[in-house]
């Protein structure tokens, strides 16, 4: 079955992960994407996953994860066959994604400002670390400098007085991926009414601001200064995590809290909690709450967490468990819901799905990633190139193939 996107060619001039990985997305509905690599290792986010403390294993997983479905194209783009050749790409392009500061992106010549003088529909996606404006726009940005510690989030979501916590790999690249997908989307709708493309923008800064508006709002409001509780410290003892008998965790989270404690109290057979003077009502509970939590946490411990989820469930308390990583490739509610899909060329090996379905617009079944330089000669026939022109663009190592 044709995916949705089809036809649509996307040039991924673009590393590590927040803006490929918007490609990954485009590539998991059809579109074509050619990812340009420079000579030598190529893309030097292929061998990511040597990097400590990240797991160790014998399948490079970050690049199957966010390049699976691509095709890979070596070239030179300081050379001036090298731009000719990106330049010959662009003409029928329909989406460039690209990361490069915007010096790099001058010096290359591949500009939005000179691009879509050659391509006027080319929508040209452009992110960045910190933004495109202000002293810092040539400034090197990850999610976990940009995104994660940049805007308030690594120091928010430590307990008080708690060591900082180090961000996950790609924890803030992959969801800002969505921003610019969805930014690309609307500006191939934005095509389809006015024949034009257009240049979208987006950053890590900005999405990370956004993944924690709502106490930046608050701090743009003159409101207190957010103090993360402690577990046992907490100002609410019903929205809050617990240990089990078994080791394992549950984090509670009764948002509905004047429907639910009452319910939640006969569930784990201690009614006699919502009678006591301390926790009867809200405000007693919030004045009360490291009390309530230290009543919480030695009757938690009194089963294990299966036993717990089980009454939690049945009773339609509102919690989650606190998974490991190792849980959720067996947890049966990612399977159930295809948020792992099967590698069509690799049997029994699965990747992690993106996190969104089209009910009449199925993905494709993943590929795993190119090697490096693989599509090269392909992509050049495609483009006219006979074979004497792409062998002396070889010998000159101005391209690079498999």
């Amino acid at each position: 079955m044709a995916g949705l996107l089809d036809g649509i060619r996307v040039i991924e001039i673009a590393t590590f992960v927040f803006m490929p990985s918007a490609g990954t997305v485009l590539s998991d509905f059809g579109a074509d994407v050619i990812h340009v690599e420079p000579p030598g290792i190529g893309d030097p986010y292929r061998v990511l996953h040597h990097m400590k403390p990240l797991p160790q294993g014998d399948k490079n997983y970050c690049w199957d994860l966010d390049s699976r479905n691509k095709r890979s194209l070596v070239v030179d783009l300081k050379t001036q066959a090298g731009h000719e050749i990106i330049i010959d790409l662009i003409k029928d392009a329909d989406i460039l994604i690209t990361n490069f500061h915007p010096s790099v992106l001058t010096n290359l010549r591949i500009t939005y400002e000179e691009l879509s003088e050659i391509n006027p529909r080319l929508i040209y996606a452009h992110g960045t670390g910190y933004g495109e404006f202000g002293d810092e726009v040539e400034k090197p940005g990850y999610d976990a400098t940009a995104w994660w510690a940049r805007t308030g989030l690594m120091d928010a979501v430590r307990p008080e007085g708690g060591a900082l916590a180090m961000s996950t790999a790609g924890m803030g690249d992959h969801p800002s991926s969505m921003t610019t997908f969805g930014g690309i989307a609307l500006a191939l709708y934005a095509r389809e009414k006015t024949g034009k493309g257009t240049k979208m923008s987006s950053s890590l800064l900005a999405n990370g601001a956004w993944s924690n508006s709502i106490l930046i709002q608050a701090a743009l409001d003159g409101c207190s200064t957010y103090v993360p509780p402690t577990q046992t410290t907490t100002s609410n003892a019903v929205v809050n995590h617990y240990q089990c008998a078994d080791g394992r965790s549950l984090f509670l989270v009764l948002i509905k809290e004047a429907d639910e404690f009452g319910k939640f109290c006969d569930a784990i057979e201690r009614a006699d909690i919502k009678t006591d003077p301390r926790f009867a009502k809200m405000k007693e509970r919030r004045a009360n709450a490291p009390a309530l939590a230290a009543i919480l946490s030695e009757w938690f411990m009194q089963r294990p967490l299966a036993q717990w989820q089980k009454i939690l469930d049945d009773n339609a308390i509102t919690f989650g468990n606190i998974s490991t990583i190792d849980d959720t490739v067996s947890d049966q509610q990612f399977i159930d819901n295809n948020i792992f899909v099967e590698f069509a060329d690799q049997p029994g090996r699965k990747v992690v799905n993106s996190p969104f379905e089209l009910r009449d617009y199925p993905k494709r079944a993943p590929v795993a990633a190119p090697e490096l330089g693989q599509h090269t000669s392909e992509i050049l026939r495609a483009l006219g190139y006979d074979e004497a022109r792409i062998e002396q663009l070889l010998s000159a190592k101005v391209v690079s193939g498999v």
